[in-house]
């Protein structure tokens, strides 16, 4: 089985740093490995690609090393399992809300006991169609380690849950929903959604879980000193927020020549 940079880069006391993409472009994924970024995330909830674009993409990630995330377009089983089979190492799940929504998060992309993950053992690109497993159990249970599972929290109703939520089995991470947080809860000032937020990253790290954080723009390093602060070990901007960014201050300085 391929390695998961994410968890290697947090077993060995360190950062998980990403880049994130919601265009198609294989070409941008390997300029991002050839940078040094341990994981990318491929968004398949407000992003055009198709599943075989994200797949290329994988391919894309994988040939420097990198782990992928995918953020499917609903909490649906045969969506999560789509990108599971095509070779990602993380799956973003959409409105996690309460619960339930959680549990059948987990059931989808986790094997039996675990989970009620259907098998391609043997026929796929994710277990290198069964190359070097000698045992289906142990590659069950592997996999099972090695894949993260992120609930994305955002709405009022999802931190006012994410207690139960955060204590699914499967579920391995928090993943921050800023934007349709506040669309949720009446745009409050800004002050009440990052109480909210800094609540949810706190019980994540008190459960033993993940943290992820990947919404802050390229030049807002202060967020990310606070979410580090709070125990939040991933973190991931945009990619074309980057490329914007380095693009605008080039521009200015060439004009002054």
């Amino acid at each position: 089985m391929r390695e998961n940079r994410i968890l290697t880069q947090l077993e060995s006391g360190k950062s998980a740093i990403g880049a994130a993409l919601n265009i198609y472009s294989p070409h941008l994924v390997e300029l991002i490995g050839s940078i040094g970024f341990d994981w990318v995330f491929l968004d398949g909830e407000h992003g055009s690609m198709s599943d075989p674009e994200i797949e290329n993409m994988i391919r894309a990630a994988e040939t420097y090393g990198m782990a992928s995330v995918v953020r499917v377009a609903a909490n649906e089983p045969h969506l999560i399992l789509h990108m599971l089979d095509a070779g990602a190492m993380g799956i973003v799940v959409p409105h996690v809300d309460t619960v339930a929504d959680a549990k059948k998060a987990a059931a989808a992309a986790k094997y039996p006991p675990q989970g009620e993950r259907g098998s391609n053992y043997g026929t796929g690109r994710n277990n290198e169609y069964g190359s070097g497993i000698a045992d289906a159990r142990e590659y069950y249970a592997e996999s099972n380690k090695r894949t993260i599972l992120f609930a994305l929290i955002e709405s009022g109703t999802a931190v006012e849950n994410f207690d139960e939520i955060i204590a699914v089995d499967g579920i391995d991470a928090s993943w921050l929903g800023p934007a349709d947080m506040a669309l949720s809860m009446g745009m409050p000032e800004q002050s009440v959604i990052d109480a909210a937020l800094d609540e949810v990253v706190r019980k994540t790290v008190a459960a033993g879980k993940i943290s992820a954080v990947a919404h802050p723009g390229p030049d807002a390093i202060d967020q990310l000193v606070n979410f580090r602060e709070l125990g939040t070990t991933v973190f991931a901007t945009s990619a074309l927020a980057l490329l914007k960014q380095s693009a605008a201050e080039w521009q200015e300085k060439a004009r002054q020549l």
